[in-house]
């Protein structure tokens, strides 16, 4: 795909599906810069019109290294269009391997960079209320960058603060106030996501299904038992120490940011051959805005940045489809002829895909076959894409058969349900196709 958008820039690549629509890649012609660019669809869709203006409004005001950056918006009869900063790196969630997380070096990098963009946020009187690994992005040099602000809402303008009362996030990732019928503090429901998100990255795993009484994993954390059992087991004592004053069941008594940042554990410094993280002057903030001007002040009224009414998260850039480019994209100057397929050499980074030596169609015929041995239930959406869903119907993923020279590239995609649990599915997948698998790219 190689289509002119606006004069100048190319649709390249469609990077993946939300809620209203889609989300594709542009590229410059003459820099050959990247921009995500979320497609909205209002003539089949016409009620979305709302919140992805809400969705606009906010974004546009921000402007922090760890948050993905906004660069206008263009709204026609049929379509909404929100331009935003590219992030080739993935998703934070791809660093996460199961039931390990990842080095405690990375995860506190990683969470400080958050802590960091939350501040920010909350500064700036928004919640964002979906906070998860698979809405963190990473840049080309692996500085964390938060996305998706679908489901954001301003709780504190002009000096006057609003609590909120919508239930409205990722199960796993809530705190337990929201779940409640009363209305609760916005701050301190953002902190309880991100302590979640320390836990996955340090343990691999997630805590609970969902922070309630019927959850026996949170009963037991409300215990004097829970040291011995998993994931806090494999927590140290400082990391888990915390962890504790995040969790914290009461708001009132849970750690602010200010808090979070006085603790020992972020405090604690890494050995001087990791890398230094960028500091907001070596940032470049002189990346082009080729859409038209962001959304102007009228959108910024009452009715659109506290209301709550039928909200949609449109998850951002790097979730599917993948980047196939080929150099020849940043080295020809003509832009007639589409990237070929076959090249891997500007792939997105993403854990849950392989090669096999295999032509597409045995690829597939292979792959039908393991997952009837592994019990899922699976459906051909197009020649080279099958939907794939979990026995409990809790899990639906994705994959995608694509033709790489004299291999076949299998690449898989969450396409709702839980991202560690997706992961998991994933790797029980690649066992058994296991000697198959000539190599996984990354």
């Amino acid at each position: 795909m190689n289509i002119p958008f606006v004069e100048g820039w190319n649709i390249i690549q469609i990077l993946g599906e939300g809620t209203f629509g889609e989300v594709k890649l542009l590229v410059n012609q003459r820099n050959r810069s990247f921009v995500a660019m979320k497609t909205i669809d209002l003539l089949n869709y016409s009620n979305a019109l709302a919140t992805v203006k809400k969705e606009a409004a906010i974004h546009c005001r921000l402007n922090h290294p760890s948050i993905i950056k906004y660069y206008g918006q263009r709204h026609c009869k049929d379509n909404y269009y929100i331009f935003l900063e590219y992030a080739s790196g993935g998703e934070l969630f791809d660093r996460i391997e199961p039931d390990v997380g990842m080095p405690v070096s990375d995860a506190r990098k990683f969470f400080k960079e958050l802590i960091a963009g939350v501040d920010y946020l909350h500064s700036n009187g928004i919640a964002h209320r979906d906070l998860k690994p698979e809405n963190l992005l990473l840049d080309v040099n692996g500085n964390l960058k938060i996305s998706d602000f679908g489901l954001a809402t301003l709780f504190l303008s002009g000096g006057k603060r609003r609590k909120l009362d919508k239930n409205c996030g990722t199960r796993p990732y809530l705190a337990p106030e929201v779940l409640s019928s009363v209305p609760f503090q916005a701050e301190p429901s953002d902190i309880w996501s991100c302590g979640i998100i320390l836990v996955s990255m340090l343990a691999g795993e997630l805590p609970w299904d969902m922070p309630s009484d019927n959850d026996n994993d949170y009963k037991l954390w409300k215990t004097t038992d829970y040291a011995n059992h998993s994931p806090w087991s494999k927590l140290d004592t400082l990391a888990l120490s915390l962890v504790r004053k995040i969790l914290t069941p009461t708001p009132s008594k849970r750690y602010d940011i200010s808090q979070i940042q006085s603790h020992h554990w972020f405090k604690k410094s890494e050995t001087s051959g990791n890398k230094k993280v960028r500091s907001d002057r070596d940032l470049d903030d002189d990346r082009q805005c080729y859409s038209q001007p962001a959304p102007t002040a009228n959108l910024f009224d009452s009715s659109i940045l506290s209301s709550d009414t039928e909200i949609h998260s449109f998850s951002q850039p790097t979730q599917v489809d993948d980047l196939l480019l080929s150099s020849q994209l940043f080295t020809s100057q003509s832009t007639s002829t589409p990237p070929p397929n076959n090249s891997m050499q500007k792939l997105v980074k993403r854990m849950t895909r392989f090669l096999v030596s295999l032509s597409s169609e045995e690829a597939l015929t292979n792959l039908s076959l393991f997952l009837d041995d592994l019990g899922y239930t699976w459906k051909m959406n197009s020649p080279s894409l099958v939907t794939i869903t979990t026995t409990d119907q809790r899990l639906v993923f994705k994959s995608n058969v694509i033709p790489m020279n004299d291999q076949t590239l299998i690449d898989f995609r969450l396409s709702r349900g839980c991202g560690l649990e997706f992961k998991r599915h994933f790797v029980s997948i690649k066992n058994a196709m296991s000697k198959l698998i000539s190599r996984v790219p990354f």
